[in-house]
């Protein structure tokens, strides 16, 4: 996910390095697994913990603190945040906001006129949270989808012939 490295030009304890997350700031989410530590440098990889579960509708990124200390006395250390932004995957279906809709029409009620409207919402983002609405008959000969439309984009319910 993240490189993290440190370097310190002093001699001896002073020149070594360890690096650790702020707990305050993502040690459940994250960890630190060390590559390469010598005497005057020290390189991490940061990467996600088993114990992470992320998920972007709850919390979208993340700050995290990084702080390495050398062992030097007194010891001296430099802090890095992080940012770590989380991506969105298709990981919601959309939501209606009634479990039923019922919706009453005079029997002369003209073509196009409204008679309702749907309302979903998906809190995905981008093409994974757009909603699309449409009818499906329950009966095979049945015409319902001639006489009702929903428009596939609004939700809107509309009656479009003769009833």
């Amino acid at each position: 996910m993240a490189r993290v490295a440190a370097a310190d030009r002093d001699a001896g304890d002073a020149g070594r390095v360890a690096c650790t997350i702020d707990p305050s700031t993502g040690t459940r989410m994250f960890k630190l697994l060390p590559v390469a530590i010598a005497d005057g440098k020290a390189e991490y990889r940061l990467v996600t913990s088993e114990e992470g579960d992320f998920d972007r509708e709850s919390l979208d990124r993340y700050r995290v603190s990084v702080k390495c200390v050398d062992l030097g006395s007194p010891p001296l250390s430099a802090t890095a945040s992080l940012e770590v932004l989380v991506d969105d995957v298709n990981d919601n279906a959309p939501r209606l906001s009634r479990s039923r809709y019922v919706f009453r029409v005079a029997e002369d009620t003209r073509r196009s006129t409204q008679i309702g409207m749907i309302v979903a919402e998906d809190p995905d983002l981008g093409p994974s949270g757009s909603v699309s609405f449409h009818l499906e008959s329950q009966d095979s000969d049945s015409s319902d989808s001639d006489v009702i439309h929903v428009d596939p984009e609004t939700g809107v319910v509309t009656v479009e012939a003769g009833l």
